[in-house]
């Protein structure tokens, strides 16, 4: 030991020295540069100093809960040439004793411990922690009985040597275990001498704690003392940590078992670990180990989406939720949504996935119901006045020529009344078709309310296009005559067309179209009027 202290070697005998005086009744001990308790040199014996008796350093006597104070003292002495703390002993922890640390490797070669204050403990000394060992060995006849056996064995199973004597091993090994210790042994007295074998048993401490070991036997049973050597391994830590994970892992698994979705996870070549039984259920995948099978399912448009995503938790452990379609074999047309979540290692490199998949082809189609009602009226299939005036909207957001057509139908009210109300109805429904034919498959065709009706066409250059646009409408509806309720009926209406570029009030257009609306009901002539808006 390099000599670092700032005390002065005469500075450490005269501490040592106010010590002893201080505290006659002390107990010594020397120690290495590591802390570990060494024999009394010869000269410090001859002083007629006490011995620390038993323990591998100054912690195995002290109470875990104070082994920093103990830390703190040792790195004083190195610093300063001693240091002095009060610990509690294991013997009595309620009570407290003098600990001190004297470099005086100058001197004797050892750092120097002394403890101090023992003489008011009721217990009357000091006891220490007795290291367990994690490897013993006995020696066993062809029989499997003890022949002798490392006097250390009994810190591991609590029976003492000479108890273990003449007794079969087999007494000592779990029940549950003891078959797969017999075969063990016999595989090695049927092998040559020299071999060896090797089991993992549990064995049973004298209080009936589980110890277990990984014993290997090696067959030395020709020579001058035939005999088998089981060196015995404690492995109880890591079975216990095996055992842990193991029902993490199962609880995991059951609880995957009772979530209402598939769960799947995969490793970075999408090779799959785990699947649960959901799994195929959900996301249409019957077998196959690896997750890129599920892509032969997917409709041909959703797969560049499903391949992106699977890339990305897997390349870059970009967390992705995705919705894609894909086609079961009974069930037809499926929609699926997959969470997908990155799994790294503690240096945040990615090692797989989890994907959770859930059939949403029921959630879809209410969805889909649902913005149907909110956008279609029910009886005719047109936007109705919500989605009509925000389409209208849309398109003078655009900023290019929009038309606007505005239709009321004449004596709808005396059809209704002479024919009833379905053939109203009915009437709408025809309408609502035959405007539908006459424009432009992105045109917007709205119906308002009862018998009015507006349509919405973007891309419309100038007025006199939007102008054509009426004309259309108001041939589609001359050439469009039904029979109701036995009776032949020709739809009469009222057209009115507005159209602006650059939009900046909706409601203006439509009312502006409304208006020659209302002048070509007043100015008709026939069952069918169009008026250009000024």
């Amino acid at each position: 030991m390099v000599d670092q202290t700032s005390a002065t070697p005469a500075d450490r005998d005269a501490a040592l020295e106010a010590l002893l005086a201080e505290h006659p009744g002390a107990i010594v001990g020397a120690t290495t540069s590591l802390g570990l308790f060494v024999p009394l040199p010869d000269e410090m014996l001859s002083l007629g100093l006490r011995s620390i008796q038993g323990g591998s350093s100054a912690l195995s006597l002290i109470v875990p809960d104070d082994h920093t104070k103990v830390a703190e003292a040792w790195i004083g002495h190195s610093t300063r040439g001693w240091a002095s703390t009060t610990v509690r002993p294991l013997t009595m922890p309620d009570q407290e004793i003098g600990l001190h640390f004297v470099d005086t490797t100058h001197r004797f070669g050892v750092v120097t411990v002394l403890i101090s204050g023992l003489a008011h403990l009721s217990g009357g000394g000091l006891d220490y922690e007795r290291p367990r060992p994690r490897m013993v060995t006995m020696r066993k006849d062809q029989v499997a009985k003890v022949i002798d056996a490392d006097p250390a064995i009994g810190l591991v199973l609590g029976w003492e040597a000479a108890d273990l004597i003449g007794n079969s091993t087999l007494d000592l090994v779990h029940p549950d275990d003891r078959g797969r210790a017999v075969k063990s042994w016999m595989d090695l007295m049927g092998a040559p001498a020299g071999e060896a074998r090797r089991v993992r048993l549990r064995h049973l401490h004298r209080d009936g704690e589980v110890i277990w070991f990984e014993i290997t036997n090696h067959n030395r049973l020709e020579g001058d003392d035939p005999h088998v050597l089981a060196e015995m391994l404690d492995i109880t830590d890591e079975m216990a940590a095996q055992e842990a994970l193991r029902a993490s892992e199962q609880l995991l698994r059951r609880l995957a078992e009772t979530l209402p979705l598939g769960v799947v996870q995969i490793d970075t070549t999408g090779h799959v670990v785990y699947r649960n039984t959901r799994y195929a259920h959900a996301a249409g995948q019957t077998g196959g180990d690896s997750i890129t099978d599920v892509l032969r399912l997917v409709v041909p448009a959703d797969r560049p989406m499903v391949e992106e995503a699977l890339a990305a938790v897997l390349g870059t452990g970009d967390d992705t939720d995705i919705e894609y379609g894909y086609r079961h074999e009974v069930r037809g047309l499926r929609r699926i949504s997959a969470s997908l979540r990155a799994l790294t290692d503690d240096a945040g490199a990615v090692t797989g996935a989890i994907i959770c998949f859930t059939d949403v082809t029921e959630d879809v189609r209410l969805r889909e119901q649902l913005r149907q009602q909110a956008t279609y009226d029910t009886l005719t299939g047109c936007h109705n006045r919500a989605a009509t005036l925000e389409a209208l909207e849309d398109r003078a957001a655009a900023g290019r020529g929009v038309a606007v057509i505005f239709l009321d139908l004449n004596e709808f009210k005396q059809v209704n009344d002479r024919l009833g109300h379905f053939a109203g109805d009915q009437l709408l429904i025809h309408v609502a078709g035959r405007l539908r034919t006459a424009v432009r498959h992105d045109d917007v065709v709205g119906r308002l309310g009862g018998d009015e009706f507006v349509v919405i066409c973007r891309d419309v250059p100038d007025a006199g296009h939007a102008r054509r646009i009426g004309e259309t409408m108001v041939e589609a509806l001359a050439n469009g005559g039904l029979e109701l309720a036995g009776e032949w009926v020709q739809p009469a209406a009222s057209i009115g067309a507005a159209w602006s570029r650059g939009l900046s009030d909706p409601d203006a257009l439509i009312a502006r179209a409304d208006a020659a609306m209302y002048t070509a009901k007043k100015a008709r002539t026939g069952r069918l009027a169009l008026v250009m808006a000024e």
